[in-house]
């Protein structure tokens, strides 16, 4: 670089933040004012704004009806490759990821370019989020087969048959307490006439639809840009629960839309206040002003209120949901009340977190709530194992291998590490750009913030427990990645120097986080689709033989009975059969000795009338390999998440040995054992 050119830059620099950079080397100091200074750019998005300020192309259509084909083609690619895999065949991997190559690249290619229009950014992002909802319902398009679906169910189920709130469900006890989600579901059963399995499928793609516009509309309030807002969105996408787990009917599918609808409600809080104390001194003179300040302060109410009913609505749907926004709404009214824009008291934002915090407390302290034991004993155990790995105590979790021993193939690997590398390289230069261009957003500078714990989240990858923890965090911490990162993708490739191969080599770099999502969120390739039968492997592990058994239980046993079983039968039985299961989470007791010693005795006797249990659910093809998900029956089983060899089938048909024990039913593979006679036999001294 020239020296007067290099003069030129330095003077752009204030004094102190210069002192700092002359005490570098001169080779350090010229790339970092170049980095400098592409990230303090202010017109990073000049050409596209001078495009957009036209307003001739506000309303067209540009590319989204050819991508809609083709994103309609990638759906059918997918769901090929699910009917091969059904079928047994093993030609289904390149029409998987070649139909989410079609459904995500070829849209968000066009989202970097400047063509597109602000109405065809919204419908390409809504189309590309919905086709990825599509991805799951064409996974199962009968029948729920998520193991967290059959949870909810119950409760729906429960809310139908009773006409009450709050009753009991033993397969996820806290479940009846924020039963947001499972309202909704049956308002609509009931107004339609529809199933409660349709109607959830309608419930979380409104909901889906809801997430997309409101994170694009909060993104663009933020940074005053169309495109910005559609890339960020994209990129949100790619974290490893938006394919599958928050596309499922679960609580948190329908929590993180109202929470990112609370937080697009409250982001003008920052930009109309400020307006409000600039005009109140001159509101007594000037007509003008008193009219606006009325309009604004109107408007301020409004838009509280909103987020304020919002914020009730999330209470009652997903406790963890409601905490990271409490959490996120309480750091949000810190750093504003540090920048002193103006008095707390008049600030609807410090009185909308308190607001926010008083509700989620309220729901909690409900009677018999036990959501604080319930994630505390989770992430106790969590940050346990992490402590014993970081200090050398404890073993770490190997990574890329199953806990049934299969292995994730290589390329795979080299994906998903490159996803994760990627992610934590941008945040840096991402974070930067925050500080030089959005730093004076209170919101802006929060999610600055947040971003930071990504790379932390990562280390619990290392552990057995936390390893779900890091999935489980990753769609709240996206909604300030995605923020971060696209604000980095903009400031460092303006948007007028933007050539076709930049272009091209964003596209893919963005893409590759998505695919390196989507392997992070789902395991092995051979586990994302439906196909043959696996032990213990959720939806793997769903199919005829196992409902079947569960309706006859419903049908010829009546509903209700205490029943001790392994994993996917627990969800079987107590949402086909309407069952009550007996497991540690819902009883404190641990059944699982009963199933995996190899002879029965007093010990198992001693159990069993303990729990009360009526009927042991056994199925013969636990002996078959090793469980998917770590454990046959109990998280904290013995061998848990170690298992070395499958259970012994001595363990298994040990109770067609024992004269009290009567088999009920026996569909082959499953056996129902009824055990009233030996539990309730007196007691021999």
């Amino acid at each position: 670089m020239p020296r007067r050119q290099f003069s030129l830059i330095e003077k752009q620099h204030s004094l102190p933040e210069q002192d700092a950079i002359n005490r570098v080397p001169k080779p350090i100091q010229i790339p970092w004012l170049r980095l400098l200074k592409l990230a303090r750019n202010p017109e990073a998005e000049a050409y596209y704004s001078a495009q957009d300020a036209t307003g001739a192309q506000f309303v067209t259509l540009g590319w989204l009806p050819l991508l809609a084909l083709t994103s309609a083609s990638g759906i059918l690619l997918v769901a090929y490759a699910f009917g091969d895999s059904r079928a047994g065949g093993t030609a289904w991997l390149p029409f998987f990821f070649g139909g989410l190559l079609l459904i995500f690249v070829l849209p968000l290619l066009r989202l970097i370019s400047a063509a597109p229009s602000r109405f065809e950014r919204i419908g390409l992002i809504c189309m590309v989020g919905l086709a990825c909802y599509l991805i799951k319902v064409i996974a199962s398009p009968l029948y729920f087969s998520f193991y967290d679906e059959f949870l909810h169910w119950r409760t729906v189920s429960d809310i139908a048959s009773s006409g009450h709130l709050f009753s009991e469900n033993a397969l996820l006890p806290v479940s009846p307490y924020y039963p947001g989600l499972e309202i909704v579901t049956n308002a609509l059963a009931s107004l339609s006439g529809l199933d409660s399995f349709t109607s959830g499928l309608i419930v979380i793609g409104c909901a889906r639809l809801l997430m997309i516009v409101s994170l694009f509309a909060l993104y663009e309030q933020l940074m005053k840009s169309s495109r910005i807002a559609s890339i960020a969105v994209m990129i949100y996408m790619a974290n490893p629960h938006f394919l599958l787990f928050d596309a499922q009917y679960g609580y948190e599918s329908l929590a993180l839309p109202l929470a990112t609808f609370v937080m697009f409600a409250m982001s003008p809080h920052q930009k109309v206040s400020v307006r409000l104390a600039r005009l109140l001194p001159m509101a007594p003179f000037v007509m003008f002003a008193k009219e606006r300040h009325k309009w604004l302060k109107s408007d301020l109410r409004w838009l509280t209120l909103t987020a304020w009913i919002a914020l009730a609505a999330l209470a009652m749907t997903h406790h963890v949901t409601d905490f990271f926004l409490v959490g996120l709404l309480l750091a949000w009214a810190i750093i504003y009340a540090c920048m002193r824009l103006i008095p707390l008291r008049r600030s609807n934002l410090v009185w909308s977190a308190l607001f926010a915090a008083l509700v989620a407390l309220l729901s909690t302290m409900r009677a018999g709530n036990p959501v604080i034991g319930y994630l505390f004993s989770f992430m106790g155990e969590s940050f346990k194992e992490l402590g014993g790995v970081l200090t050398g105590t404890g073993a770490s979790r190997q990574l890329f291998v199953t806990y049934a021993g299969q292995a994730t193939p290589l390329w795979e690997r080299i994906v998903t590490l490159s996803s994760v590398g990627l992610i934590v390289l941008s945040l840096p230069f991402g974070l930067l750009c925050l500080w030089q261009r959005y730093r004076s957003n209170a919101l802006t500078f929060t999610f600055g913030t947040v971003a930071l714990f990504y790379p932390v989240s990562q280390l619990f990858r290392l552990t057995t427990s936390g390893a779900e923890l890091t999935d489980r965090s990753a769609p709240f911490l996206f909604i300030p990645i995605a923020a971060v990162m696209a604000i980095c993708l903009v400031q460092f490739w303006p948007l007028r120097s933007l050539n076709r191969k930049q272009s091209a080599l964003l596209t893919c770099a963005v893409s590759l986080v998505f695919f390196g999502g989507v392997m992070l969120g789902t395991g092995p390739s051979e586990t994302q689709l439906p196909g043959a039968y696996e032990v213990i492997a959720d939806a793997r592990s769903i199919e005829p033989e196992g409902i079947q058994a569960a309706l006859w239980a419903q049908l010829y046993l009546g509903p209700d009975n205490r029943v001790a079983t392994d994993r996917i039968n627990q969800i079987l039985m107590g949402s086909y059969g309407n069952q009550r299961i007996v497991s540690t989470i819902a009883d404190s007791i641990d059944v699982s000795p009963v199933f995996l010693s190899s002879q029965f005795g007093p010990e198992d006797i001693a159990i069993l009338r303990k729990a009360g249990v009526r009927y042991l659910v056994v199925d013969l093809r636990l002996a078959q390999s090793l469980p998917l998900s770590g454990y046959y029956y109990e998280q904290f089983e013995d061998g848990a998440y170690n298992h070395t060899s499958p259970i012994a089938m001595q363990a298994l048909t040990k109770f067609s040995a024992i004269a009290q024990i009567n088999r009920v039913f026996d569909s082959g593979d499953i056996v129902v054992y009824d055990v009233g006679g030996l539990i309730n036999a007196p007691e021999t001294p």
